[in-house]
């Protein structure tokens, strides 16, 4: 009667946790685990550059649907507050369906919109409908011709419910739900490390993350005029350039967009991607190198924002470009690294009287043998401003540091934009970032905070104003204004190392020579108590083992532990413990603070582990990870935890069962034991079924004294090394001339 009144409550609790496991994960869902789905649905189908423009395709045209149906609400709501009502029929659709009321998006006719695309049938007509809905988007907006690939649908030759399934994905996508900055640039920046697109591209050619782009648009402040990128790629400094802009109350429309991309494929990506966020741009007629088919050439430029492949090899051969006009002046780059390539054809580009630039180059162009001679010129010439070392781990494709350069054609001071700035003439300012990298986001990338560039951009408008002594404007470790006579002492070189002082804390200690020796020499006081300690705990472990052989002539049997042990489950209903208590179970058999995210958990469901109890995580069971708990704390409800039976305590001695958890030959029959269909558990059923010794308790007790004794021995080894290292280093101290 009992098992048959607990079905319906079992099946209602697994139909609400089911419900509940669905609620989180659509809440959730994050824009990487859609793309990897659509990765997944591609695996093995169609070549790497059609999966790509097939999926940017789709996002682009979910991204422009999604903002055709907003306006479209935003104006049959106008047009409801002006007593035009839908129930008017004809004259209501004339007036809701005029494109000039879609000033700010691309207008679509019904065939064209996302609702009737994401509403196809997974038939054999699917792809030839999606790349005629591009022909006629293409036919139709002049800002989009050349920007959409053709015929990529039929090219891929996908299963029809393949496609249809990518649609379901790509549905997934809204701009409102994962409110990025640029989120077709995002999609491209996954693609690029996912599909390895840029495998058979130059090295250092990365799509520039959003906290840099918002870093080199706060310090350049591309407020009006004309903005120019060499190297564009997707448009995503761009679109971001233009948040930054429209975030700080600037006006977009007195912005003009210019620049070139040599990847015919990138360049129909940056087309498709300002076009979409309706962004005026020039980007030339035709993709091309910047190098030898330089577009906008009659135009000077107010800002620059780039970030040009790095340390870019064979840009051009020994015989061309040799008589540039972009060199004049400076000498020309080698063929062996584009890197000052780029910084004199930016330098061309910039308004002589008041330009700025903002870009990322390789950590080696701040040192370059064979570009030192340009490299001078720039700054005895006085166009470098700043230069600020970033940290690593920055960028999705590579892990290096890299450097932002800041060029300025006015260093002499006067207004800009509102602020009073002193001559700065014959000074650089240096700053090293790579320490600021605690804060990562998506597991192992650093991001700036806002805070963070809040401060790099105090300090730069501090060495900018008028007032500041720019010879002793310094903190040590993170920046310094320097001058040009003492970069001329270090060789021409802009490594901020070089010049950003670094302070040897050993050199700041108090202590003198005799108070190191009087530290040093009670240390080794300590340290010899502890080692009479080691020695009284081998005699002790010596009795231990007399006694442990006399005891063992009686040999015992195996038992089956499930006699001698009993499932706890008690849980933390009263909020007993908070998150201060929770505790996993480490590789090594121990208790130890959980390193689980904790937010917005409901700790009344986790397991209470009292002192003496066992616990352990069966689907880690691998590990080794069953520990006895030494104080009371929580677990995840995932955990299994169990005691041994109170009439059974005085038989088997649960320091005497852990040891035996300890055993490799027990850690690898858990590995043959353990079974599941997704992952292997060791389940409390199968630890019932370990078959464990059962000596006497006397000899149980000698075993579990030795292996303590054992393990407090280690410790104080362990802590003798620990201490005695530092004592040779604390007295070098003193050899250094202060």
């Amino acid at each position: 009667m009992a098992r048959s009144a607990r079905k319906p409550y079992k099946s209602e609790f697994l139909h609400n946790s089911i419900m509940a496991k669905k609620a989180k994960v659509s809440k959730e869902i994050k824009l990487e685990d859609i793309l990897f789905n659509c990765r997944n649905l591609l695996r093995g189908k169609a070549s790497l550059a059609d999966k790509r423009d097939l999926l940017l395709t789709l996002v682009f045209l979910r991204f422009i649907g999604e903002k055709f149906s907003k306006k479209r609400e935003q104006v049959a709501a106008n047009l409801q507050e002006e007593g035009i009502v839908a129930e008017q029929g004809e004259i209501y659709g004339m007036f809701l369906n005029n494109p000039n009321a879609y000033d700010d998006c691309f207008f679509l006719s019904e065939d064209l919109r996302w609702e009737t695309i994401k509403s196809m049938s997974a038939s054999v007509e699917l792809a030839l409908n999606l790349d005629n809905i591009i022909n006629a988007l293409e036919r139709d907006t002049p800002t989009l011709r050349g920007a959409l690939p053709q015929k990529i649908f039929t090219k891929a030759q996908l299963e029809p419910k393949v496609l249809k399934a990518v649609i379901d994905e790509v549905d997934k996508i809204s701009q409102e739900r994962f409110h990025e900055k640029d989120i077709i640039g995002r999609v491209y920046e996954y693609f690029l490390q996912a599909f390895a697109l840029n495998a058979e591209k130059e090295e250092g050619e990365f799509y520039t993350p959003h906290s840099i782009v918002e870093l080199i648009a706060s310090l350049i402040e591309p407020f009006d005029g004309t903005i120019y990128d060499p190297c564009c790629g997707s448009g995503g400094m761009f679109v971001q350039s233009v948040k930054f802009v429209e975030a700080h109350g600037g006006d977009t429309s007195a912005i003009n967009v210019y620049g070139q991309e040599q990847d015919p494929d990138t360049y129909r990506l940056a087309k498709m991607n300002l076009a979409v966020r309706g962004i005026s741009h020039d980007l030339g007629d035709r993709p091309a190198s910047t190098f030898t088919h330089p577009h906008h050439t009659d135009k000077k430029m107010d800002y620059i924002m780039a970030n040009p492949p790095f340390n870019l090899k064979k840009w051009r051969t020994e015989e061309e470009l040799a008589t540039d006009p972009r060199w004049s002046g400076y000498g020309i780059p080698p063929v062996s690294n584009a890197n000052y390539a780029w910084i004199l054809h930016m330098l061309s580009k910039l308004d002589v009287n008041k330009g700025i630039a903002g870009f990322l180059l390789a950590n080696g162009a701040l040192s370059d043998d064979d570009t030192v001679g340009i490299r001078q010129k720039l700054i005895e010439n006085d166009k470098v401003e700043a230069i600020i070392v970033l940290p690593r781990n920055m960028f999705y494709s590579t892990d290096i540091s890299v450097t932002l350069w800041i060029l300025n054609q006015n260093k002499r001071g006067g207004i800009w934009h509102g602020r009073e700035q002193r001559d700065r003439s014959g000074e650089i300012l240096f700053m090293d970032l790579r320490s600021w990298n605690e804060n990562i986001y998506e597991k192992k990338y650093v991001q700036f905070l806002p805070e963070q560039i809040a401060k790099i951009l105090s300090i730069y408008h501090k060495w900018q104003a008028v007032g500041t002594d720019g010879v002793n404007f310094a903190e040590p470790e993170l920046y310094r204004s320097v001058g040009k006579n003492e970069i001329e002492q270090n060789g021409w070189s802009l490594v901020p190392n070089k010049y950003i002082k670094f302070i040897h804390n050993d050199l700041i200690t108090t202590d003198t020579p005799k108070g190191t020796i009087s530290k040093v020499e009670e240390c080794v006081s300590d340290l010899i108590n502890r080692f009479e300690s080691i020695l009284a705990n081998c005699k002790k472990i010596k009795s231990e083992l007399s006694s442990l052989e006399a005891n063992l002539n009686n040999s015992s049997d195996f038992v089956r532990l499930g006699e001698y042990i009993e499932k706890v489950d008690i849980r933390n209903t009263n909020n007993e413990f908070d998150v201060a208590c929770l505790r996993g179970v480490t590789s090594d058999g121990i208790f130890d603070k959980s390193k689980a995210k904790t937010d917005g958990i409901d700790f009344s469901k986790y397991k209470i582990v009292r002192e003496g109890y066992f616990a352990y995580n069966p689907s880690r069971i691998n590990l080794g990870s069953i520990a006895l708990c030494e104080a009371d704390c929580i677990v995840s409800p995932m955990y299994v935890v169990f005691k041994i039976k109170n009439e059974k305590q005085d038989i088997l001695l649960p320091e005497f069962l852990n040891i035996w958890f300890t055993r490799t030959e027990f850690q690898r029959s858990t590995l043959f034991f353990a079974s599941g269909s997704v992952r292997d558990t060791f389940n409390y059923e199968e630890m019932c079924d370990v078959k464990v010794p059962l000596p006497s308790k006397e000899v149980q007790k000698s075993i579990a004294d030795l292996f303590s004794l054992i393990g407090e021995t280690q410790c104080i080894a362990q802590y003798s090394a620990k201490g005695l290292k530092p004592l040779c280093p604390s007295i070098m101290v003193h050899c250094i001339k202060f």
